[in-house]
């Protein structure tokens, strides 16, 4: 009697163990390249990077380093809001993106800043920007805000 009371011990803790791990699993937020690969996304994606000129293959297919996206409401919009970089290569070459509260359109900005000692120490002087998605004035004002929140970005 005692070896059942064990075994059942033992299966409600390997139960409640693996319920406790998909709870985690699912609270971790997803990054802004695996967001942009999920359905609803990639398609708004696409339409974004669509015939880009001199887009480099991590930027057109949203694939690299990147933060989990964050909400944000600029002048009474909801944009969710993300970045990715360049793999090894965050500081030279990153980009933003802003998708629609309804993902139906997506907006981003990609910098590129020299490899040089003064472009590093003074990126916001040295940085090339490559517009996607046409956004409008204030969608740009908005990713602009997000690259000048940066701490090293002077």
């Amino acid at each position: 009697m005692m070896i059942d009371k064990k075994m059942l011990r033992v299966a409600l803790l390997g139960t409640v163990m693996s319920l406790s791990a998909v709870s985690l699993a699912a609270s971790i937020p997803v990054s802004t390249s695996e967001l942009v690969q999920q359905s609803g996304y990639q398609q708004t994606w696409q339409k974004m990077v669509k015939g880009q000129k001199n887009l480099p293959v991590w930027a057109r297919k949203g694939s690299g380093t990147s933060t989990p996206p964050e909400w944000v409401t600029w002048q009474g919009k909801k944009y969710q809001v993300g970045n990715i970089c360049k793999p090894h290569d965050c500081a030279n070459n990153f980009m933003y993106v802003a998708f629609s509260n309804d993902k139906k359109q997506a907006w981003g900005v990609r910098v590129e800043i020299a490899d040089t000692p003064e472009a590093l120490d003074h990126p916001s002087k040295h940085a090339k920007y490559q517009w996607l998605g046409k956004p409008d004035s204030q969608v740009k004002a908005m990713l602009t805000k997000q690259i000048e929140s940066a701490p090293d970005w002077n």
